[in-house]
């Protein structure tokens, strides 16, 4: 009689909860780091490519990460020029400032179409199409005459950019293996976050030198073409379903949730539908079939399931509490995008353009801060905790990396507001600048690693809704930024938002110690539907 056995069945009762999704045997009893999920033979297999290879596909990805960013902020700079150009009669019923907010609204909503896209379509195809819609509205953006149609323009801009902050992280987990997630993760937001804020830090430049509007535009398709021959040329699909291997005369399956089951033989083991694999092929030697534009075992179905799962992830309050928490961060970058400006060119610190774009480049150096600091701390901290448990990686080992970014989130802000209400030296503007990149990048990447560890079955789905969830209410708060200052000031208002984010944050506290019973809960029928997993 076939039988399944999980590879965890002869350890210690501490161990078999390693079958509870989100909850991982990882490390040895000697202290080896397991590497999962493990590789098959095929050379499409992405944990098979070289370092070389990987490489050059996260540099085509980070291309196309920072550029968007820069092209969804380029509004901003551009206000001087596009004043002199529109009215408020050619802009009615909306203003300037919707050009700068209205995109990371539709960022939002790229999440909840790229990432079910993904899963029909595949990952390339979903990259190729992002990168070609940026192309193509920065081009007609550079040649509007009207200003609600150069809105839609813009927004499709920030469509586009959505890409980067949905399917671009599950990119990112087919590329790598658990333990190296924390620092590919933290590598991914630091990199584009910093090199979008480094560039946009030049723009002023433009505005200064009397460059237009249009002219801008038009500078910035270059990197826009170049980052869409990146994607073409430099990234493969990665979105790959292991098929069983043969192991001792048994067959090794790997299951959406990144376990590892033996079977006794080819009937009891489940189909991946995965074509068979190619292990005389060298991985070394260029394949032309990496630039095919569609290879993908996914499935319209898969694309329907995972928006049921949404439905499902808004109702799931782990989920639920990260989109939140996104959110209210989000808002206090809101805040500060909207001011900073106006509060550095006015007394009492008077400074020139040049100088106040220096505020960017405060905020990439907390980025890119924030990759060494958070991959260490994440990696350190879970592979202790997994250690005193055995070997047993909890994904609540991974609820620790959420402290550093919550800290500096309510800090930054607290700083921001408390600076500019007593005045203080102009440095601690700009340090508070750093201190919420700094958050932006570590929350990003606590949120990505808790989600898809803790519900590695709805992974896809819940990086949507945490996406969409914290774009979209970061445009509805910016319609109350500016009265809420008005009547309370920069120094309560602030202080609020980081309150607030504090006191989001500590939700987390309990987590910590019932997250496991309740994810064990939510885990029931359902979670049966896989369509939306790391590896459906």
């Amino acid at each position: 009689m076939s039988t399944l056995t999980p590879m965890s069945t002869n350890l210690s009762s501490k161990r078999d909860s390693s079958q509870i999704p989100g909850t991982v045997y990882l490390i040895t009893s000697n202290g080896e780091v397991l590497r999962l999920p493990i590789p098959s033979n095929s050379p499409q297999d992405p944990l098979n490519w070289g370092m070389k290879k990987r490489a050059l596909a996260f540099l085509a990805l980070a291309s196309l990460g920072s550029t968007s960013l820069i092209v969804v902020q380029g509004a901003s700079s551009m206000f001087s020029s596009l004043s002199k150009e529109f009215t408020l009669e050619d802009t009615y019923p909306f203003n300037l400032t919707v050009l700068a907010t209205a995109p990371p609204m539709f960022m939002g909503i790229g999440a909840f179409l790229w990432i079910p896209l993904s899963l029909a379509l595949g990952r390339r195809l979903v990259v190729i199409m992002a990168a070609t819609m940026l192309v193509m509205a920065t081009i007609w953006a550079s040649v509007e005459v009207n200003f609600h149609v150069l809105l839609a323009a813009v927004c499709f801009e920030g469509l586009a950019a959505g890409v980067t902050s949905s399917a671009l992280l599950l990119i990112i987990i087919d590329l790598t293996f658990i333990h190296e997630r924390p620092a590919a993760i933290a590598g991914t937001y630091g990199i584009i976050t910093s090199l979008g804020s480094g560039i946009f830090t030049f723009t002023p430049q433009f505005a200064n030198t009397g460059v237009a509007w249009r002219t801008f535009y038009r500078i910035l398709i270059i990197p826009c073409v170049v980052s869409l021959l990146l994607v073409l040329f430099l990234y493969p699909e990665t979105y790959f379903v292991r098929p069983g291997l043969a192991l001792d005369g048994r067959i090794l399956v790997q299951s959406a949730t990144e376990k590892v089951y033996l079977y006794d033989d080819d009937d009891q083991a489940p189909d991946t539908e995965s074509k068979a694999d190619q292990p005389g092929k060298s991985l070394l030697r260029f394949r032309f079939s990496d630039l095919k534009i569609w290879r993908t075992t996914g499935s319209l179905s898969a694309m329907v399931a995972c928006y049921r799962q949404m439905l499902l992830c808004f109702i799931n309050p782990l989920i639920f509490w990260v989109a939140l928490l996104q959110a209210t961060v989000f808002g206090s970058l809101v805040s500060t995008s909207e001011t900073y400006v106006v509060v550095l060119s006015s007394e009492p610190y008077s400074l020139s353009m040049h100088q106040i774009a220096l505020f960017n480049l405060a905020g990439g150096f907390g980025a890119i801060l924030a990759w060494p600091i958070s991959a260490y701390t994440i990696t350190a901290v879970s592979r202790l905790l997994t250690r005193k448990n055995k070997g047993v990686c909890d994904a609540e080992y991974y609820l620790p990396a959420f402290i550093l970014p919550i800290l500096t989130a309510a800090g930054g802000s607290f700083l921001y507001g408390y600076a500019i209400e007593y005045k203080w030296h102009w440095s601690w503007i700009y340090l508070s600048s750093a201190l919420g990149s700094f958050s932006i990048a570590g929350l990003g990447t606590a949120n990505t690693l808790w989600i898809t560890e803790a519900f590695p079955r709805w992974a896809g789905p819940a990086l949507a809704v945490v996406a969409g969830v914290g774009y979209t209410l970061s445009f509805c708060i910016t319609f109350a930024i500016m009265p809420w200052l008005e009547v309370q000031g920069y120094g309560r208002v602030n202080g609020q938002i980081g309150g607030i984010i504090l006191a989001v944050g500590f939700v987390g506290v309990p987590i910590s110690f019932w997250g496991k019973k309740l994810r064990q809960h939510i885990h029931g029928r359902w979670a049966v539907c896989e369509a939306g997993a790391l590896r459906p």
